[in-house]
């Protein structure tokens, strides 16, 4: 397939696709210790700012006409590279549904049994990276909006109001909550390697797609912050998940029965970012074989050794993979590959 060819969706959708994957691991993000939201908006704030810069060579790469950082090393011989961002992504699924299975569990636990809605999310997923490319990014810009309605609905009819005396200045004692915080978003930060395959099929605007995405997630994810610190505050902790949180104190009787809607968006979502995962990881094998089959099977294996040992996204192993993926992945391969590249262009000229 030629690189005219690959190239069939626009940076914005791209960028729905990177939000949604973030916007899927703010869902299942718990956090049990809420005490303020201001070392958690600092952090997002520094975080952001670190992934603008570690984004600069698969910005740079993709800008001057590159279109896979992997063939661009090792030629013929990028299977292994390819193997390793098959990998990354495998585990990241598996984890995402093991812990979206969990969420399922501990706030719907009539609704179906937990293995049961982890293969039927999986199925989903596989069914739904059978669309190629160019149907997970319309199924995802569909998703999106979906989401930002829930999302609205949720924040404007819950009952908490709006105190700003909940929004209090950083101490010396929110140092351990700031970093904390900063390493888990750094982690979190897997769009850089996804940024890196799917750049392939990138019609232009790569610095748009990256650089548009991350503003779209300092506007999202703070927003989510300073609604739970101005609404609910410490009562996060009665639930753990803050974006749930925020549905469950509604004061209006509709949004209370609101948890068939809100699971129903929560699932497709999380089917959407597993099919773009399963997607990645199937570039790894050759053409002709199952590899959507095998890397969704991989991802179930995955999924239930995490979701079995209780392994949570902010576990110290978890949090050294996610993070390595991220620079090795993201940031180093690219940085080589426009190197090479370079290079290459440098000689041409000779």
């Amino acid at each position: 397939m030629s690189g005219g060819q690959k190239r069939r969706i626009s940076a914005p959708q791209l960028m729905t696709l990177f939000l949604l994957a973030r916007i899927m691991h703010a869902m299942i993000f718990r956090e049990s210790g809420f005490r303020s939201g201001t070392p958690m908006m600092l952090a997002l704030i520094c975080s952001t700012a670190v992934e603008a810069v570690l984004a600069i060579p698969a910005v740079m790469y993709f800008s001057c006409g590159g279109s896979d950082p992997a063939a661009e090393l090792f030629g013929r011989g990028a299977v292994w590279l390819r193997a390793a961002y098959s990998l990354y992504f495998t585990v990241i699924c598996g984890a995402t549904v093991a812990l979206f299975t969990g969420f399922l569990e501990s706030e719907f636990p009539d609704i179906t049994r937990p293995l049961t809605a982890m293969a039927l999310i999986l199925l989903a997923a596989y069914i739904s990276a059978g669309g190629g490319i160019e149907g997970l990014a319309r199924a995802g810009t569909v998703v999106f909006w979906l989401f930002a309605v829930l999302f609205a609905a949720m924040a404007w009819v819950n009952e908490g109001g709006f105190d700003w005396l909940n929004v209090t200045p950083m101490t010396r004692g929110d140092l351990p909550d700031f970093v904390r915080y900063f390493a888990e978003d750094i982690s979190s930060s897997w769009w850089l390697p996804m940024f890196c395959v799917l750049g392939a099929y990138l019609r232009n605007g790569g610095a748009r797609a990256a650089y548009g995405y991350l503003a779209l997630k300092l506007i999202t994810v703070g927003t989510l912050i300073l609604l739970v610190t101005l609404v609910l505050w410490r009562y996060v902790d009665v639930l753990g998940y803050p974006i749930f949180a925020l549905g469950a104190y509604a004061r209006n009787d509709f949004i209370q029965r609101f948890d068939a809607i809100n699971m129903f968006v929560w699932t497709v979502n999380c089917v959407a970012a597993a099919g773009v995962y399963i997607f990645i990881s199937a570039r790894a094998l050759p053409e002709k074989t199952s590899g959507r089959a095998v890397m969704a099977l991989a991802a179930g294996v995955c999924a239930l050794i995490v979701y079995r040992s209780g392994l949570e996204f902010d576990n110290a192993g978890f949090l050294v993979f996610k993070a390595a993926g991220v620079l090795l992945l993201g940031t180093v391969v690219p940085l080589a590959a426009l190197i090479v590249k370079k290079r290459s262009e440098r000689c041409k000229g000779i």
